[in-house]
């Protein structure tokens, strides 16, 4: 598959890297695909890497990573214009503790757009194993097709990926998530995480 990663730094680097690593086609959108950052990214991310521009990476993506700063999300989906019914994958994250779901739905025109890998730090997605089992990602949008592109790919990079429905059922776990951040945070760095544990459905004759 094909991905573009709008955003270079930990995140879209983190997540275009793990990507690149499983066999996809990843291309970094940057302001500056020359730069010294991006050449070092481009070697750690190995042969099934590129750059270019946003424009260039968003031609070339069948899905989007959309893994900028907040207060660059307008002026990003502004330069990348009709997304012609792309998967866009939204992991930005507002400052002021509300959702940044609205923002993208209202500005991303002709987007499938689905909600992911906003509610886990860097540092877990890079290394997603706590012994015998994995963090968990959560996921939400109004695409289910969409939806069943982005739990492939968390997957393949070693997470859990749990469908929350739609964006008010992640706006509530972002509120819950940040919470827990508040308390856990202090005494466990920015690398801990959640896993959510379920049964497996019982189909046996009773």
């Amino acid at each position: 598959m094909k991905i573009a990663s709008i955003g270079s730094g930990n995140m879209g680097g983190t997540l275009g890297r793990r990507w690149a690593a499983q066999g996809h086609q990843v291309m970094f959108g940057s302001r500056d695909p020359q730069s010294d950052k991006i050449r070092n990214l481009l070697q750690a991310a190995g042969t099934n890497a590129q750059a270019g521009t946003v424009r260039e990476a968003v031609a070339f993506g069948e899905v989007i990573l959309l893994a900028v700063l907040p207060s660059d999300v307008e002026r990003i989906l502004e330069e990348t214009g009709d997304l012609n019914n792309k998967i866009l994958i939204n992991c930005t994250n507002r400052l002021d503790g509300k959702s940044a779901d609205l923002e993208v739905l209202r500005l991303a025109q002709n987007a499938r757009v689905v909600r992911a890998f906003n509610t886990l730090a860097w540092e877990v997605i890079a290394n997603p194993q706590y012994g015998p089992m994995s963090a968990t990602a959560f996921l939400s949008g109004d695409d289910s097709e969409a939806k069943e592109v982005v739990t492939r790919l968390i997957s393949e990079i070693g997470l859990d990926p749990v469908d929350v429905g739609g964006s008010a059922n992640m706006e509530k776990i972002e509120t819950a998530m940040g919470t827990l951040w508040g308390i856990f945070s202090p005494q466990f760095g920015r690398d801990y995480s959640l896993r959510i544990l379920r049964r497996e459905a019982d189909t046996g004759d009773r």
